[in-house]
């Protein structure tokens, strides 16, 4: 089956530039709190890849999902779970169950 690709660094880009003046948040303080290039956004503009760290850091910043700032959804709420270990290990053992009994 084919996959899409579903990273846009352009529109990548724009949503963090959307959503840090929605939170009335300096681009350039940001970048440097986060310890990012200041051309951060100028290169995901030429195309250029950012990491899943980076991602993420820039992601809880703005107090967004990940997934919003890729254009993969229109809520930005991050859905958090405060799960245990021993409860994250019980999600995982039975998503992979789930997953064997694919045919």
């Amino acid at each position: 089956m084919p996959t899409q690709n579903l990273y846009d660094s352009i529109a990548l880009a724009e949503n963090i530039k959307i959503q840090a003046k929605a939170r009335n948040v300096q681009l350039k303080d940001m970048f440097a709190e986060l310890d990012l290039s200041k051309g951060t956004l100028s290169n995901l503009r030429l195309g250029k890849k950012i990491s899943a760290d980076s991602l993420a850091r820039i992601a809880d910043y703005l107090d967004c999902s990940m997934d919003f700032l890729m254009g993969r959804t229109v809520d930005p709420a991050v859905q958090r779970m405060n799960l245990t270990d021993d409860e994250r290990q019980k999600v995982t053992d039975y998503l992979q169950f789930i997953l064997s009994q694919r045919k």
